[in-house]
């Protein structure tokens, strides 16, 4: 077992609140650093993962929680590994397995912020289009799907590999030293479509220059590039460096990480779970415990990444509590834009998505033959990175059943729409056209502020103009009825302002198929 390193034991000492390392040196409890140790502190070896063999290309999961990384401690050739984040501690490494380990080399990969996809490396394999080639696998009930190739718009008749994908499941990173790149490796991305991804494009300059550019990694903040290069200059054979992006797609000079992460060595291959407290990555340097070696480090403020958030949760039957495969939208309020379509585990109904702070968002859940349920969410910056979590629970489309339509927004002490109410409204008018024979009657609920009268007239209006709304997009009027019922039926207490939020609401309750 390695002995503790000194200037790490210090400074726990001596900073209250941060947690003693456990007896295998490998984290610190809950992940609990300071910008101090950050700034002071060694890169500290994994060692339940690392052994003697080459362990490197680590992929750390959006959650901090799943780390994949490739080790060649089971023969010559390179596999996946596997280990988890329990008992404050990373655990003893696994094997993915087949079918995406094979007896041939598989190098580096990245994994979805949802966990349900993998994009890999695989060498000499015979549907490839060059000498490495990306690959894909998708989570089955059984484990992995069979991998397939990317095709020519991704792959190339040159090397292409170190794949990491942006946290919206919308572009793919990688390195490539295809014709028509700057020289040697550049760093590529392509974009997702609707049918597999378009052609890849070069990240251009200032990413990319004659030398090599190699193991991309986009912080799920979708903005947050850090790469390794041989020709940013820096201390050693392979440095890494950081870049961000801005609204016009402009990529920032990219600045050094400096040491301790970058050494005379090669340094390159790294995670920054989406929290960006931690960097993970993999190098040769002395003292390791053979070849490549994992390490961790926490991140100082100017390294770090935005501030994002993350939302987790499930999708179940409201009243069986089944687990459910649904479509998952996000987008952004102010626009209606949609940013993300991420969907459930087909076995547990669990989601993972990352907001990027400074945003209001709505989530909407769909799932074939149940009602669609919505959430809005505010993510600000200064509240830093945040865990939400979020089990949405899908009513049958069965007479008697209600359902509340949470994203339809209304002028204040107004029944006039508000823009940001579209997507949610839009959604209704599909759910009716997708279920023909479904007839609904619209309620309109409102708070305790004002008068009985007033609120009754008020809800109702409101209701009305949900039922209007529907009309002119193509719903027939004989499907639908509308009806206020004012403050008489609150759902929550009228005290506080949240309360006041859940009783301004409409429901649909479904009266006929």
């Amino acid at each position: 077992m390695k002995k503790y390193n000194t200037l790490i034991i210090l400074m726990i000492a001596l900073i209250p609140g941060l947690v003693a390392q456990d007896a295998e040196n490998d984290t610190l409890s809950e992940h609990a650093k300071s910008d101090f140790l950050a700034d002071l502190a060694s890169p500290t070896n994994l060692t339940t993962v690392n052994t003697t063999h080459s362990d490197f290309a680590p992929y750390v999961s959006a959650s901090g929680r799943e780390l994949y990384f490739s080790s060649n401690r089971e023969g010559d050739q390179e596999d996946f590994f596997y280990s988890e984040f329990r008992d404050n501690r990373w655990q003893n490494a696994i094997p993915i397995g087949a079918p995406i380990n094979t007896d041939a080399n598989e190098g580096s990969m990245a994994i979805s912020a949802d966990g349900n996809t993998i994009i890999f490396t695989a060498c000499g394999r015979k549907d490839g289009y060059g000498g490495c080639d990306l690959y894909i696998s998708e989570r089955v009930l059984e484990g992995w799907s069979e991998p397939r190739n990317l095709g020519n718009t991704v792959n190339s008749s040159g090397w292409d590999g170190h794949p990491t994908i942006s946290a919206d499941g919308n572009f793919l990173y990688y390195s490539s030293d295809r014709y028509g790149g700057f020289g040697g490796r550049d760093l590529w991305r392509a974009p997702k479509k609707d049918r597999g991804w378009g052609k890849a494009q070069n990240l251009g300059f200032p990413i990319n220059n004659a030398r090599d550019q190699t193991s991309p990694f986009i912080h799920p903040d979708g903005t947050t590039l850090y790469f390794s290069s041989a020709g940013h200059g820096g201390l050693g054979l392979l440095d890494v460096f950081k870049s961000q992006m801005d609204s016009l797609g402009k990529w920032s000079d990219p600045v050094n990480l400096g040491p301790p992460v970058n050494t005379p060595g090669s340094d390159y291959f790294f995670s920054v779970p989406a929290k960006g407290d931690l960097i993970y990555f993999s190098s040769d340097r002395l003292g390791g415990y053979g070849g490549f070696d994992i390490y961790w480090l926490p991140l100082s403020d100017a390294l770090r990444p935005k501030v994002v958030a993350t939302l987790s949760g499930s999708v179940s039957d409201k009243d069986t509590k089944v687990p459910l495969f649904a479509q998952i939208t996000v987008e952004r309020i102010s626009t209606g834009e949609v940013l993300a379509t991420p969907e459930t585990n087909s076995e547990t109904g669990q989601f993972f998505i990352v907001l990027p702070a400074g945003e209001t968002y709505g989530i909407s859940v769909t799932a074939e033959g149940y009602a669609f349920s919505s959430e809005r969410y505010d993510v600000p910056v200064e509240e830093g990175y945040q865990e939400l979590k979020m089990d949405f629970e899908l009513s049958r489309l069965v007479v008697g059943e209600s359902f509340e339509i949470r994203n339809i927004f209304f002028d204040f002490n107004s029944d006039s729409l508000s823009p940001e109410s579209v997507p949610e409204l839009n959604r209704a008018v599909k759910l009716l056209k997708d279920n023909p024979e479904l007839r609904i009657e619209i309620q309109g609920f409102a708070d305790s502020i004002g008068t009985a009268e007033y609120n009754l007239d008020l809800s109702n209006r409101r209701a009305f103009r949900v039922l209007k709304y529907l009309v002119d997009n193509g719903i027939e009027n004989k499907r639908l009825r509308a009806e206020g019922f004012g403050s008489a039926m609150p759902v929550a207490d009228n005290v506080t302002e949240e309360g006041r939020r859940l009783n301004r609401r409409t429901e649909f309750h479904i009266i006929g198929d």
